[in-house]
């Protein structure tokens, strides 16, 4: 079963603690999950670790985890820090 999570606006280290939380949450009760990034404005490395975390989780568990919608933000600090995994898990601007 998939499950879909909308994020917030920020993911940020201010966020960071509630945010494993729901993931860690959500990850216990989905097989795959999808996560909605349309309305992330702004994002930084604890964020990253974070969802860095989830994918290595959801890995390890053999489901699948994707960045749906990913906002300009999400796609530009992806890009800039060379987050190779996470990028993999962004869907295109098709929807695929």
């Amino acid at each position: 079963m998939e499950k879909c999570i909308t994020l917030g606006a920020e993911l940020t280290l201010y966020q960071a603690a509630s945010l494993h939380q729901q993931l860690l949450e959500a990850s216990r009760d989905a097989a795959d999950l999808v996560l909605d990034l349309s309305q992330v404005s702004e994002m930084d490395c604890a964020a990253a670790q974070v969802l860095l975390w989830l994918l290595a989780r959801q890995q390890g568990q053999q489901r699948t985890l994707r960045l749906s919608q990913p906002s300009q933000t999400v796609r530009s600090f992806i890009r800039l820090m060379g987050l190779g995994a996470l990028q993999a898990c962004l869907e295109s601007d098709d929807g695929s």
